[in-house]
């Protein structure tokens, strides 16, 4: 795939676009917002469904308590933030009033990871995966990309439980194949390959379809669910390869790396493994999110001394 063909498109955007179309058809879904509806481009929604659409203001927590109150009446609500303030702000709220009473709430976390850029260490959020994935009864998702998006809303719209979706900030490219559906706990083989499985989560994976990785014999995989967890792909690959390479836009502590590592113990299978994430470190401002993955060791280049030197282990 040629990178110069491949289109790009806002994941926030089919976001939207997917939910005002599930609206249309199920007069149960409602949004909570907290001050951000044009960010999310929600104006549409919010004029159309003007009783289905609570504005909470920036009060992060209350919006939280809000939304899991319209699910206890049995509403399938989606609570809409950044990722910097939703989660990470009300996640005490979200654990005691969704999670502990398994409430129909779906948490929507844009300008997540490093790709928020210019918007600094305070926006850019590292540590979402981490404490939704350590929720009791919570689901974790995360596109690769607008396609995949419009893919992900209706099913997990209509699954019963809490869900947290993660959303970047500017529009990626297009990688996720139109013809391939999404089901929840199951990851996709975009690639075959023989010598490294390749996971990830999310845009930074598009990078791998330039043409500099085309010498690799990479199977990459997309693991869009975070949890669960699509074990049995995963495993089948490492087994196959026996080295594996995991990159995310997140932190190290509590990412898909560490789910993956405990999973490859836990089989006991011998595997080469590279986690390519934050280290123990906060985001920076800076003019492209190009510039932050080059600094944090997530750029092309970082992914190629990454492939080398699980080819060079014997």
């Amino acid at each position: 795939m040629n990178s110069k063909n491949i289109e790009n498109k806002s994941i926030r955007q089919a976001f939207s676009e997917s939910l005002f179309a599930l609206a249309v058809k199920n007069p149960n879904i409602y949004v909570v917002d907290i001050g951000l509806r044009p960010s999310l481009y929600l104006d549409k929604f919010a004029a159309r469904f003007k009783s289905r659409f609570i504005e909470s203001g920036i009060a992060e927590s209350n919006a939280a308590a809000v939304a899991a109150g319209l699910a206890a009446s049995g509403k399938t609500v989606f609570l809409t933030s950044f990722a910097c303030f939703s989660p990470a702000l009300n996640w005490a709220v979200i654990k005691q009033s969704i999670c502990y009473n398994f409430q129909n709430v779906k948490i929507i976390g844009s300008h997540a990871g490093l790709m928020s850029a210019d918007l600094g260490a305070s926006h850019q959020m590292l540590e979402d995966v981490a404490l939704m994935r350590s929720m009791p009864g919570m689901e974790v998702f995360a596109p690769i990309d607008a396609v995949e998006m419009s893919k992900v809303l209706p099913v997990v719209a209509h699954s019963s439980g809490p869900a947290y979706i993660r959303l970047p900030r500017p529009s990626t490219p297009i990688i996720f194949p139109k013809n391939l559906s999404f089901t929840i706990g199951k990851s996709h083989l975009l690639t075959q390959g023989q010598d490294i499985t390749v996971l990830g989560y999310g845009p930074i994976l598009s990078q791998l379809f330039s043409d500099d990785f085309k010498k690799f014999s990479l199977e990459i995989i997309n693991c869009s669910s975070i949890k669960p967890l699509d074990s049995e792909t995963i495993l089948k690959s490492i087994k196959k390869t026996g080295r594996c390479l995991v990159i995310e836009d997140h932190q190290k502590n509590g990412g898909l790396g560490d789910a993956v590592s405990n999973l490859i113990l836990s089989s006991g299978l011998k595997s080469k493994f590279i986690h390519l994430a934050v280290d123990n470190s906060f985001g920076q401002s800076a003019k492209n999110y190009f510039d932050l993955y080059h600094h944090f060791g997530l750029s092309p280049l970082a992914i190629i001394g990454a492939i080398k030197s699980l080819l060079s282990k014997k």
